[in-house]
């Protein structure tokens, strides 16, 4: 039963139209921010510099495209959508009432249809990281030497930070699912996720101190993403150069970027707003509670 239902689960989200449609927009909005990556980020004629600096540069602009583009607002506003599409959309036919009131067990159907979720969404997102990678090669005017240190040896870390990411935002549309029976409810409390990361992101980059005064940091999932893409990136990676890490300190929040044109030799401080370690803690813990309340509730659902 549990392979049946992953497997019908995995053909009701292939839909090709929703896939395409989901790729043509990821390719425009990731155009657009690639015009001004190019443009601010990418010195004129990289393919000129040696492939040490060419890699530096690769990375710097690849790691940051992947956290906000690739697997941040696009992927989460992605899998808000989907898992909308699968036990919300049973419960809405009837088709979920039907399965439960047969000899089955429930957990079976919860964690079939996570599993089938995480893996789409996965698999989304593998190709979300082709895609930046794609983008930022042909646009950039990098030589083709450069991928390999420039994005592939950041690779193992980027695909267990997207696995993090899939679980969780699958988790709450789970919870979702289970409490609404609803795909538009589901797909509108999920979508939280994304908006969060999004709202919040600007609010981070606003002059001013409203961002620490009211502790905003303590919600913000682009901030908290960050750290784990960070913790990650060190842990499976080895140290990151400096200028990665302050493209991350600019765009996630995560390092201390200095404020004059002097730049450490070695390594950039941590802001330290929450550590990293508890940042992914937290994501963790927020997938098992969320998938955990999920189970005990469609436990209970009358059919």
């Amino acid at each position: 039963m549990f392979l049946a239902i992953y497997r019908k689960t995995l053909g009701d989200l292939s839909e090709p139209k929703a896939i395409l449609t989901y790729l043509v927009v990821f390719a425009a909005v990731l155009w657009f921010l690639l015009l001004g990556f190019t443009n601010n980020e990418i010195p004129d004629a990289v393919a000129d510099l040696p492939l040490a600096e060419q890699e530096l540069e690769l990375l710097a602009a690849y790691v940051p495209l992947a956290w906000l583009w690739g697997v941040g607002i696009g992927l989460l506003a992605a899998g808000s959508l989907f898992v909308a599409l699968t036990l919300a959309t049973e419960a809405d036919r009837g088709t979920l009432d039907l399965l439960l009131s047969k000899p089955v067990r429930r957990w079976e159907v919860l964690f079939a249809t996570f599993l089938a979720n995480v893996s789409f969404l996965f698999a989304v997102g593998v190709a979300s990281l082709l895609l930046v990678a794609v983008f930022l090669y042909q646009m950039g005017g990098f030589s083709a030497a450069a991928l390999g240190e420039g994005v592939f040896a950041v690779l193992p870390a980027t695909l267990l930070y997207l696995l993090v990411v899939c679980a969780l935002v699958n988790a709450v549309g789970m919870a979702a699912s289970v409490a609404t029976r609803n795909r538009l409810q589901t797909a509108a409390v999920t979508a939280v996720v994304p908006v969060l990361f999004l709202v919040l992101f600007v609010a981070r980059l606003v002059p001013g101190s409203i961002y620490e005064d009211y502790y905003l940091y303590a919600v913000d999932v682009s901030y908290h993403l960050g750290n784990v893409y960070a913790l990650l990136l060190g842990a499976v990676g080895g140290p990151m150069p400096v200028e990665l890490q302050a493209q991350l300190g600019f765009w996630a929040g995560v390092y201390e970027v200095p404020g004059g044109q002097g730049m450490p030799e070695e390594s950039l401080e941590l802001v330290g707003y929450v550590d990293p370690a508890v940042s992914l803690a937290l994501c963790l813990l927020l997938t098992g509670g969320l998938l955990a309340a999920a189970l005990v509730k469609f436990q209970r659902l009358d059919v």
